[in-house]
């Protein structure tokens, strides 16, 4: 499965006409936008992956795409934290069978 992310252009020169410069999780990183088929400009949203823009966005498919992203996220963190907890129940339940062990 390919991951696009959402990206703003915004201002910066990189040097090379296929190139501009788009916060991509609010961090300034170049990207290409020579497959798409209309320039956009600073402002515009385009869809990224492997530092290249794959399509233009609008600002609500964008939005859209990145709460997606935010939950995936947020769903990820909650099975860390069950996962850890679980490992942290373990570890606890097998120090208190080995001190048992010991002051038996």
């Amino acid at each position: 499965m390919c991951l696009g992310i959402p990206a703003q252009l915004v201002e910066g020169e990189t040097g090379h006409q296929d190139l501009v410069m788009a916060a991509v999780g609010g961090v300034p990183r170049p990207v290409n936008i020579g497959l798409l088929e209309e320039r956009p400009g600073t402002g515009d949203w385009v869809l990224v992956h492997m530092g290249f823009a794959l399509s233009a966005m609008t600002p609500a498919e964008a939005q859209d795409a990145l709460d997606a992203l935010g939950a995936e996220r947020a769903a990820e963190d909650r099975e860390a934290a069950a996962l850890q907890a679980a490992m942290d129940a373990a570890a606890q339940a097998e120090e208190e069978a080995i001190a048992a062990r010991w002051l038996s």
